[in-house]
This record gives structure tokens, C-alpha cells and sequence, in this order.
């Protein structure tokens, strides 16, 4: 696409199957059943791009998971932001602690949750540019927000994170053996792009297998490829 930037996957293999990379603004759903590494998946990426680059901003949007337990988590798996180039930011928001805060005051259910979390978000934009904004999860705040239209809600939420020129990165809980990419069936729609991460058996074990559903403007394979990952990181096994 003429004039856009790109943004690697780091998965080793996988940026070999999409012509250039993820084009720098897109909003990218990652899809899949619990356990099939979707958090690591965004952290990780994430992490190596301020690690590669040497400078940027990145946003993590936890809202269920607290910042203590997904950095610990990130830790152990050779991911420790305060190990970062100098210059290069790694922000964890944690929501978790602020749905405790809000429900010890006893205003829980007045709140307009989609609005909360937007508005500080736009507004640390308006002092720092977010290269890489993810938000964990779709299905947590679907659970605290009223949903009553949406297709219309999620819109303006896709194009408020839009507005904003990040590579967004927008988490996405299914079942298993689900070709559906949100609850609603809009959510792959309103995306640029949709990583799907899937789990099948394989003898005893379960196998994560990993696909580029889409990506607008860019040519990719569909092909599903088994997913490893370990001390090195994220690898494709590809043929």
C-alpha cells in the first residue's frame, strides 16, 4: 500500500507470509479459545517492536488480568519491560484495579464503561504518541458495559481507537473449534485485520496453530501454521 509503514510480527516465519507486514494504524483483532496465547502473542510483539526499534510508545489495556500478574507472567518468558532500550515506553493501564475501586464506591452500575476507557486513552494521546495499543479484552468489557445496540457501539469504539493513527491490537475471546472472531459478528468486520489463534488435539497434547484471516492492503497467506513458542520466542512451523 503506498504510503503506509509496517509493523512485523516477530513471529519467526510468519512475517515471511504477509507481503510487508501489518500496515502501521490498522486496528487487528486477535481471535481465539482460552489458553491459545493471545495476550503473549500482542505483549510479544509489542515488546519487540520498542525492543528492535530502540524507541516508542506502547498502550496495554488490561482489563481483567492485573499489572502484576501479566508482567510476572511476561517475565517469565524473557519479556521484562524495565529491560527496554532507554526511550522506549511500555504503559500497563490495569481496568481490573479500577472495577475494584469503582464497586467499593458504590457507583458501579452508573458508570458508561466503553467511555471510561476511551477517555484516557485519548487523552495520554493528546500528551504522547501510542505506537502499539492493545486492549484485553473484548469479552471483559462486554461483561461490565451495556451492550444494547452493538453494532453500533463497537463502531464508534473501533473508530475512536482509529482516530487515534495506533496499530491496535484488540484481543478477542471464542470457543474452541470456532470460526466465529467475536460474540457479535461484527468485530472482524469493523477490523482491518483478523490473527486467529486456534487449538487442536494432537495426541495427548494440545497443538496452537496460528492464521492471517485478513489484513486489508496487503497480500498473506490463510494457510493455518502450528505455533510454537519458547525462551526465543514466537516460530511458525511452516513447509
Amino acid at each position: 500500500m503506498a504510503g503506509y509503514e509496517y509493523l512485523k510480527t516477530y513471529v519467526d516465519g510468519l512475517d515471511e507470509k504477509i507481503e510487508r507486514g501489518i500496515p502501521k494504524g490498522h486496528i487487528v483483532l486477535v481471535s481465539g479459545p482460552t489458553g491459545s496465547m493471545k495476550s503473549t502473542l500482542t505483549f510479544y510483539m509489542a515488546y519487540r517492536y520498542l525492543q528492535n526499534n530502540k524507541k516508542g510508545n506502547v498502550v496495554y489495556v488490561s482489563l481483567e488480568q492485573s499489572r502484576e500478574s501479566l508482567l510476572k507472567q511476561m517475565v517469565s518468558l524473557n519479556m521484562d519491560i524495565e529491560k527496554l532500550p532507554k526511550g522506549t515506553e511500555f504503559n500497563v493501564f490495569d481496568w481490573g484495579l479500577v472495577r475494584k475501586m469503582v464497586k467499593e464506591s458504590g457507583t458501579y452500575e452508573k458508570v458508561d464503561w466503553i467511555k471510561a476507557i476511551e477517555t484516557p486513552i485519548r487523552e495520554y494521546a493528546k500528551e504522547k504518541k501510542i505506537d502499539i495499543l492493545i486492549l484485553d479484552s473484548l469479552q471483559a468489557l462486554y461483561a461490565i458495559a451495556e451492550m444494547e445496540n452493538p453494532r453500533n457501539q463497537l463502531f464508534f469504539l473501533f473508530e475512536t481507537m482509529r482516530e487515534l493513527s495506533s496499530t491496535t491490537f484488540i484481543i478477542s475471546e471464542t470457543t474452541y473449534n470456532s470460526m466465529k472472531f467475536g460474540s457479535y459478528d461484527v468485530e472482524g468486520f469493523l477490523a482491518d485485520g483478523i490473527i486467529h489463534l486456534s487449538m487442536e488435539r494432537v495426541g495427548r497434547t494440545l497443538g496452537r496453530y496460528i492464521s492471517v484471516i485478513k489484513m486489508r492492503g496487503v497480500k498473506h497467506s490463510t494457510d493455518y501454521y502450528p505455533l510454537l513458542v519458547d525462551e526465543r520466542g514466537f516460530r511458525i512451523v511452516s513447509h
